[in-house]
């Protein structure tokens, strides 16, 4: 889901996240309809000249300090954040270009997650795990960010290295209403937290 971050984020604007209006409750769409994708298109397009962070902000979780975050890749978003791109580009997205960008997401909850650390390297044994219920749900894809650059986050705080990492879950038997949280795990067993309703996005 390296699409989701393709430009920089400006953490003053993270914290707008908590101040948008979510929509009507929609549930995760596993498979979309025509008429889905015709409003996810019409989304991207509508809102195309909007920033990232408040074009995305139905699918981010922000953590209890608001300064680290998580997106959430779902097959509605994807199509969205192409159709805004393609917009942007005077074009529009062919079906090819749909049924791929969809069959991407096929089976998957995708996650693309901004940590801060000490270090280039500090996510090297970072894990995932997505809590469902009682249930923990194991990563079918790790990829953590060994290569963080330096940046300062603005909070009285030595320059940190800010990291993009992604974590893939398989979707099978998670109820598309449900609450699911991804919890990242550094080698000390601190735990960063990410909630997610997936009953209010699409």
């Amino acid at each position: 889901m390296n699409r989701m971050v393709r430009k920089p984020i400006v953490f003053s604007v993270i914290l707008a996240i908590s101040m948008i209006s979510q929509s009507a409750a929609h549930a995760v769409f596993y498979d979309l309809t025509d008429e889905q994708i015709t409003q996810a298109v019409e989304y991207g397009q509508k809102n195309k000249d909007h920033d990232y962070v408040f074009f995305l902000a139905e699918w981010v979780s922000t953590s209890k300090d608001w300064y680290e975050w998580a997106a959430i890749n779902t097959k509605f978003s994807i199509v969205a954040y192409e159709s805004k791109n393609a917009a942007l580009a005077g074009k529009t997205l062919t079906d090819e270009e749909i049924t791929q960008f969809m069959f991407e997401a096929e089976g998957i909850f995708s996650f693309q997650v901004v940590l801060y650390g000490s270090s280039p390297d500090f996510t090297k044994d970072y894990h995932a795990v997505l809590l469902y219920g009682d249930k923990p749900i194991q990563p079918v894809l790790e990829q953590n960010d060994m290569n963080a650059k330096m940046m300062n986050i603005g909070l009285r705080k030595p320059s940190y290295y800010r990291a993009i990492c992604r974590y893939d879950f398989p979707n099978y038997f998670v109820d598309p209403n449900a609450e699911v949280i991804l919890v990242i795990i550094s080698p000390l067993h601190k735990e960063r937290r990410f909630f997610f309703n997936l009953g209010g996005i699409r």
